[in-house]
């Protein structure tokens, strides 16, 4: 029973350990159609990543969501793609960074 309680708890402490951040991603993306491929700088310690999307008639903006784990990791960005399928074509929509919107993030030089 201890052994259990043990890993119940060390489990709670590790998805507690977790943070999902928005993280910018490198400019320009590459469009295909519908199909758009992103590059981003991310952490070593990625656990995983997922990208929000929000299409209307005039734009989409693309928000690249990376959880980290907090564990003992180098400061040195990893470079990973991601693939998003549109609901149509981008065509002559604008496309934006999500995490360009967030204040803080809007000054890193991947947003300017």
């Amino acid at each position: 029973m201890a052994v259990l309680a043990g890993a119940v708890l060390l489990t709670w402490v590790v998805v507690r350990a977790a943070t999902t951040e928005p993280v910018p991603w490198v400019k320009p993306a590459e469009v295909d159609g519908a199909v758009v491929r992103l590059t981003y700088m991310g952490s070593e310690c990625r656990d995983g990543a997922s990208v929000d999307v929000e299409e209307d008639a005039g734009r989409v903006v693309l928000t690249v969501h990376e959880t980290v784990y907090s564990r003992s990791c180098s400061d040195v960005g990893v470079t990973y793609d991601h693939e998003v399928r549109l609901d149509e074509p981008l065509g002559e929509r604008e496309l934006v960074d999500g995490a360009c919107l967030v204040e803080e993030l809007s000054r890193r030089s991947a947003c300017r």
